[in-house]
Order: C-alpha cells, then sequence, then structure tokens
C-alpha cells in the first residue's frame, strides 16, 4: 500500500510541475497566438525551450539516486524512464532554436540564417548552444555504444559531458528566458528545480557514500575465482550489521585504487551475514577483467542498496526462479532465502556450457541443506550434456515445471533472454503482477 500511496505522490509531483510551467508560459507567451504565425512560432520555441530543460532535469533526477524514489520504482524502471525523458528532451532541444529562428525571422522580416547568427553574438546563447553540441554529442555517442554494445568505462565517459552541457545552458535561461524573467515567481521556482536536482546528485552520489564509508570503512577482504571469467569479491567493514541490503538487490562500486573514478553495479550474491557482503562478476569490459587484481585491504565506496528484484511479504508459498548467465548473482541470493524460508523453489539456471556455470557448488549445497530446493541446469552450446539443453522458452519451462503458473517468478539474464521470458510466463499464465524482473541496464 505505501508504495501505491508513493507512486501516487510522485506522479501528482511530476504533472503538477508539468502544469505550473505551462500556466506562466501561457500566462506570459500565450497572447503571441494572437499576433500571427510568427510570433506563434516564438511562442512555441519558448515551450519547447521550458519542456526540453525541464525532462532533462528530469533525467538526471531519475539517475539521482534519490532512495524514497528508487524504493517506489527500483532503479531499473527509473532508468527506462531516463533514457525516454532524454529522448524527448533532445528532440524538443532541437526544436527550440529552429522553431525561434524562424518566428523572430518573420517578425523583424530577415532571412533565418542571419536571425540564427545574430542569436549567437550573444554569449549566453553562444554557450547554450555549445551546450547544445555537448547534448548531440552523448546522444549519438550513446546510440552508438549501445548499438556496438561498447565497455561500460566509454558510456560512463560520455555522460559526464551531460553535466557540463546543463550548466553552460543555464545561465542562457534565467538570462534571456522571456517567461523566466517575465515573473520573479517563475524563475525562483525555476532555480528551486535546478536546486532539488543537483542537491540530490550531491547528497545521494557523493556525500552519502563517504558517510556510509566513514561508518563502515568498507575494504577488500579477498577475491575467488568462480569460472574461467567470473570472480567474487567479498567486502568487509565495521558494523557491517548496520548497513542493509536484501537478496535481490545491487549496489554500485567503486574501488579506491588507480580506478577510483569509475563507478560499477554488481548485485549482492549471497545472503549478507552482518560480517560480509559479496558481489560475482563476469569478465565483460576492461574493468571487469582487471576485478581478480584488486587487492586485499582496498576501501570501498557503495552507493545503495538499489533494486527491487526482491522477495515481497505476500508472496505465494512456490516460487520460480530464472537465471541466465551472470544473471544467477542476484538469483542466488534469493534461491537461499526462498529455500530456508521453506518454500517449493525451482531454479531454471541457463548457461551456454557446464564450463559457464558460476556458483555451482554452492547451489548444490543449497538443494542438498533444503529439500524444498531444486535446481534444473539448462545448456545451449554443449550437445553432449546428459542433462536439459537448448534455450528456455515456453514450452520448455512448461515441461520443467508443470506447475510454473502457480508460482511467483524471478528472472534475470541477458536483456534479449528477458524480453522473451516475460511474456513467456504471462502465456503459461503468471500474472503479471507475480513475474519480477530488472534488466540492471543503467
Amino acid at each position: 500500500m505505501n508504495t501505491t500511496r508513493n507512486r501516487v505522490l510522485w506522479y501528482v509531483f511530476y504533472w503538477v510541475n508539468w502544469g505550473v510551467i505551462l500556466w506562466f508560459w501561457w500566462w506570459i507567451s500565450g497572447s503571441l497566438f494572437l499576433q500571427g504565425s510568427a510570433s506563434a512560432l516564438v511562442a512555441l520555441g519558448r515551450l519547447t525551450g521550458l519542456a526540453a530543460a525541464y525532462l532533462i532535469l528530469l533525467q538526471f533526477f531519475t539517475i539521482g539516486r534519490t532512495p524514497w524514489l528508487e524504493r517506489t520504482f527500483g532503479l531499473d524502471r527509473l532508468s527506462r524512464f531516463h533514457h525516454k525523458s532524454g529522448q524527448w528532451g533532445f528532440l524538443l532541444l532541437l526544436a527550440h532554436p529552429v522553431l525561434l529562428s524562424f518566428g523572430y525571422a518573420g517578425q523583424l522580416h530577415t532571412g533565418i540564417v542571419a536571425q540564427f547568427l545574430s542569436f549567437l553574438s550573444s554569449d549566453d546563447i553562444l554557450q547554450a548552444a555549445i551546450g547544445l553540441g555537448f547534448f548531440t554529442i552523448v546522444v549519438v555517442t550513446s546510440i552508438t555504444l549501445a548499438r556496438r554494445h561498447l565497455r561500460y568505462e566509454m558510456w560512463y565517459l560520455v555522460h559526464l559531458i551531460a553535466y557540463v552541457a546543463v550548466f553552460l545552458s543555464f545561465s542562457h535561461q534565467v538570462e534571456l528566458g522571456t517567461d523566466l524573467t517575465g515573473s520573479t515567481v517563475f524563475i525562483l521556482y525555476w532555480i528551486a528545480l535546478y536546486a532539488t536536482v543537483f542537491a540530490s546528485h550531491i547528497v545521494f552520489r557523493i556525500v552519502w557514500p563517504f558517510i556510509l564509508y566513514r561508518r563502515h570503512r568498507f575494504r577488500v577482504e579477498r577475491v575467488e575465482r568462480e569460472t574461467h571469467d567470473v570472480v567474487s569479491i567479498v567486502i568487509g567493514g565495521e558494523q557491517m550489521d548496520r548497513f542493509r541490503i536484501k537478496p535481490g538487490q545491487f549496489m554500485i562500486l567503486r574501488f579506491l585504487d588507480r580506478h577510483w573514478w569509475q563507478a560499477h553495479p554488481f548485485s549482492l550474491s549471497s545472503l549478507p551475514d552482518s560480517k560480509s557482503l559479496r558481489v560475482t562478476i563476469k569478465a565483460v569490459g576492461d574493468f571487469t577483467r582487471r576485478v581478480e587484481k584488486i587487492g586485499e585491504g582496498t576501501g570501498v565506496l557503495i552507493e545503495g542498496p538499489y533494486g527491487i528484484f526482491t522477495d515481497g511479504p505476500d508472496t505465494r508459498p512456490k516460487a520460480l526462479l530464472i537465471a541466465g548467465g551472470i544473471g544467477i548473482t542476484p538469483v542466488r541470493a534469493l534461491f537461499e532465502q526462498l529455500a530456508r524460508l521453506g518454500k517449493d523453489v525451482v531454479l531454471l539456471y541457463s548457461n551456454r556450457t557446464e564450463r559457464d556455470v558460476a556458483l555451482r557448488r554452492e547451489l548444490e549445497e543449497i538443494v542438498r541443506e533444503c529439500s524444498c530446493a531444486k535446481v534444473i541446469h539448462v545448456l545451449t552450446e554443449q550437445p553432449n550434456f546428459a542433462g536439459e539443453k537448448g534455450r528456455l522458452d515456453e514450452g520448455k519451462i512448461q515441461h520443467l515445471v508443470p506447475d510454473a503458473s502457480e508460482r511467483e517468478a524471478y528472472v534475470c539474464g541477458p536483456v534479449p533472454m528477458m524480453n522473451a521470458l516475460v511474456p513467456a510466463l504471462e502465456r503459461i499464465g503468471i500474472p503479471a503482477a507475480r513475474i519480477h524482473h530488472e534488466k540492471f541496464a543503467l
């Protein structure tokens, strides 16, 4: 119930801000629609600028690690909203100078190119144009990185440019934005929006991790190899029982060595024991290929925990867990938790070959200790495997778990796998409300 109430409150916050922006814009610029098409274009240009700025602020706010927001929607869903608001914000940002150039050119009876160049003669507008250029670099490069599946480190560096772009455009808004300069109340409200967004960034992405570090002194206790390309890192510290994290959640870790400037999301891969935390990492990029070399005693800054891929208080007595590859990390912790609670839990674990199966020994130990737990390995690229072979799909799930429709389902793995299995589980008869998944695609 609290989650539902909180979602309603956040939606109200979101739409009230839209209402405030539209009201002030109409109050100051609405009369331009009565003065001809050129003036109407100017009014629309002002609106696209305000709307673009608000959507871009929402982008930053949704990834600002604000605890109340993240606990309500989950960082995965917020990440998807972040991408959507960024797409629309960028399109509106492009439309803003185009509409104003056409509008003012019509009003002043001058050429569009000449009008645009006259805008650039203002230092504030030139700064904003440079900011738009930076946003364009971020968007275009992000699309390229996504399509080529390039490493996380490059994605991280590119996104830092977005902060520069925002600061370059802010003075243009408050100095020359007619709708803002036309109302003291509106400009104070606008500054408050910016202050709220970036204060949340400073507090929850910088200050709070340092507070946690000072309290717990997180450090690497040991690094353990799991498979040929997977290692686990055990993190210890002080007063670890005060660090609250649930199975299925993840943290954003920053190791305080020569790569301190990089922050990476990793899931908890074992039940927290009030003494240490463990994450399990697959080598998929430059950083993850180096983690085995992180020295014991290295300090760790932790953001989080995050995620709502957890066992809820009202779940059914039966559960179906599905993991693909390194998606086993949050699922393994959930598997042990549910088994210890005495729930009838089946884990379907898909990998390419037996060589790729991570945490196998631990999963087998859980099964030996809890008669209610069962693991079924499914391999896609090992024809001589004595067990289940092929890809998980609707038919195979029904064959392996005939009572799947009666279970609470948890799915974690590669994004294409999850995109295919979530609707497959719905077709089997599991309602969407009983299918839990987070793509962790930040």
